[in-house]
């Protein structure tokens, strides 16, 4: 598969390994992921293969995560010292705002509509007497603007935290462009990469604080996450959490063991996806979301998010998405209802037929 785009005959061939696209047209990756054939026999063999000899076994599993941890690293273009790997992204950011140390009158600036995860977990800085700044959001395409012009209003501000892609609008941000007028600043830059990692390329050299999991668009299982921290960020932190994995170092935020198992299933998802070509899987996606924007206008059909500033997420607004949902899941279609209508979520093992059925179901829905 040495090409730049997936032919018919390859796409043909991937949708074999996700015996579910045969009964549904799956669109809702943003929710979760299909699981690819074989990632259940690269779990198991860790208990039939590797954890049936105990501890003898440990050589294996702790090459294997490393492994592991240096294949993430160059595929977000970080060192594997910046890894710290957890069992989700609220962990990770949780631990990352557990452990970061704010002083009286710092200014936290985020979103005013950011996902949960990422707007509930600031207790400890504001026990130090930090202020969350909430910034307004009038229009999706100003998303990114309104954050810049929030931080240089601020003249204490410490900290811009955002969601890489916004899950209930769809909207990317551009993290490059964040990172460097944050760093001009002295601001750290904190970023939720959930609707991100596997859509679309992720370069976190200009990050200061990442967190993702795996089980949407990197299609891999639960329980295993990654937090990253760059030595800016690493510097003001203080680990929240002690154990036997950083008794030895007073700044390592990694204190006990992850999930083996899940580590295995990530393991054989990156062999998967780099089978195919991250480059490849990228485009498909671009190509999928160039795809459903034209339909869309061709239709009528209004959307929220910007083509201009998107990653896999479309929101098409309606009056009741959960309505919409139902209808369309009676259809055997998979969506999401979410924010002013439904989220559609094409992965690159989707098709264009896929999306054009069902943008045709929606168009002949009164909701």
């Amino acid at each position: 598969m040495a090409s730049s785009s997936l032919s018919p005959t390859d796409l043909c061939t991937l949708r074999q390994s996700f015996p579910h696209l045969a009964q549904r047209v799956y669109l809702d990756t943003a929710a979760a992921g299909l699981t690819w054939a074989g990632h259940g026999a690269a779990v198991a063999f860790f208990y039939d293969q590797v954890k049936s000899r105990g501890y003898d076994a440990r050589p294996e599993w702790f090459a294997m995560t490393q492994r592991v941890r240096a294949r993430l690293a160059a595929l977000l273009r970080v060192t594997p010292a910046d890894l710290t790997m957890v069992s989700n992204t609220t962990e990770g950011l949780n631990l990352a705002a557990h452990s970061l140390r704010f002083r009286a009158g710092d200014q936290l600036v985020m979103a005013a509509d950011e996902f949960p995860s990422v707007a509930n977990i600031w207790a400890p800085a504001l026990r130090d007497h930090a202020e969350l700044v909430r910034v307004p959001v009038p229009q999706e395409r100003g998303r990114e603007d309104a954050l810049l012009a929030a931080i240089d209003a601020q003249p204490r501000a410490r900290m811009l935290v955002v969601s890489q892609v916004h899950s209930s609008t769809g909207t990317a941000l551009d993290l490059d462009r964040l990172g460097r007028h944050c760093r001009s600043r002295g601001v750290l830059l904190a970023v939720d990469g959930m609707q991100a990692l596997g859509a679309v390329d992720t370069d976190l050299s200009a990050v200061d604080v990442y967190a993702s999991s795996f089980f949407k668009w990197m299609l891999s299982g639960f329980g295993v996450g990654v937090l990253v921290t760059s030595a800016a960020a690493r510097a003001r932190m203080e680990p929240a959490y002690r154990g036997y994995a950083n008794q030895d170092d007073p700044k390592q935020l990694q204190y006990a063991h992850v999930n083996i198992p899940a580590m295995y299933g990530l393991d054989a998802t990156l062999d998967f996806f780099e089978g195919i070509g991250w480059p490849r899987v990228h485009q498909r996606v671009r190509e999928l979301g160039d795809h459903l924007v034209a339909e869309a206008g061709r239709r009528g059909l209004p959307l929220v998010t910007p083509p201009s500033a998107r990653a896999g997420i479309f929101v098409v607004p309606c009056r009741d998405g959960e309505a919409a949902r139902l209808a369309l899941s009676q259809r055997d279609i998979s969506v999401s209802a979410r924010g002013q209508g439904v989220r559609i979520s094409p992965h690159f093992y989707n098709s264009t037929e896929d999306v054009d059925r069902c943008l045709a179901a929606l168009s002949e829905l009164d909701l």
